[in-house]
């Protein structure tokens, strides 16, 4: 694992700042809510590139992909970036913002400022 690695946060903040990746970006950036495309691996649209580059560079990040060494495992990437996200205490998703089917399907969340990320499970997000 890299010495210079950044925690999920940041890193993530990075990211959406960056304007890299198609369909990540801010939803609202002074309320800090975000969507993330999140298109479903069987799609007839579904590319390897273009879908899987935030979990593909979530996991060089972290050390659990290196490429040119390792056969690219989409689904993996995936699974491990869905549960570094949702194990953090200060993001939550908007479960009535996120589009789970269809060419366009993307998950929104928010950061919560870090005095709101005692207890996620009483977090509550309904914008």
């Amino acid at each position: 694992m890299p010495m210079d690695r950044l925690r999920m946060r940041p890193w993530l903040e990075e990211q959406i700042d960056s304007c890299e990746i198609p369909g990540l970006k801010w939803v609202n950036k002074e309320e800090r809510i975000f969507q993330i495309p999140w298109l479903h691996g069987s799609h007839q649209h579904w590319d390897l590139e273009k879908d899987t580059l935030l979990f593909m560079r979530w996991a060089i990040h972290t050390g659990k992909y290196r490429p040119g060494e390792e056969r690219p495992n989409p689904r993996v990437w995936k699974s491990n970036f869905r549960c570094a996200l949702n194990s953090l205490p200060d993001i939550v998703e908007v479960k009535n913002k996120t589009i789970k089917r269809g060419s366009n399907a993307f998950r929104v969340y928010k950061m919560l400022s870090f005095d709101r990320h005692i207890n996620k499970g009483e977090e509550k997000i309904q914008k």
